[in-house]
């Protein structure tokens, strides 16, 4: 292979390569959203569920709102999270295995002497 077609395909090698790295890192933001999401959607839930443990004991119209309200946005933030962290995850191991291969085609490029004429 010339020397102008080595570096030609190097360089594209190396876009593809800082181009799945930047996905890479964009999905990765995406699952601490959703591991965020998560959290204040498990928060929520256990109000709803305290709210509704106390409507037992105190009965208030106050606190079963609360509580309907607490378990109804809870349970729909939380789900809402965990479908998102499984479908990022599934996004964060094709991306991976992208830029395994491209680094390994870069490397292998490198590796690959130039004819200089």
């Amino acid at each position: 292979m010339d020397n102008k077609t080595l570096v030609h395909q190097m360089g594209q090698a190396r876009g593809k390569l800082m181009r799945l790295e930047q996905d890479l890192s964009m999905v990765k933001g995406a699952l601490d959203d959703a591991t965020r999401n998560r959290i204040v959607g498990g928060v929520i839930l256990l109000i709803g569920i305290m709210a509704l443990i106390a409507r037992f004991v105190i009965s208030s119209q106050f606190i079963a709102a609360i509580a309907v309200i607490g378990l109804f946005i809870g349970g729909a933030v939380l789900i809402r999270a965990l479908v998102k962290i499984g479908g990022t995850r599934r996004s964060i191991d094709t991306i991976t295995a992208k830029v395994v291969n491209a680094r390994a085609k870069l490397a292998e490029l490198t590796a690959q002497p130039s004819s200089a004429e």
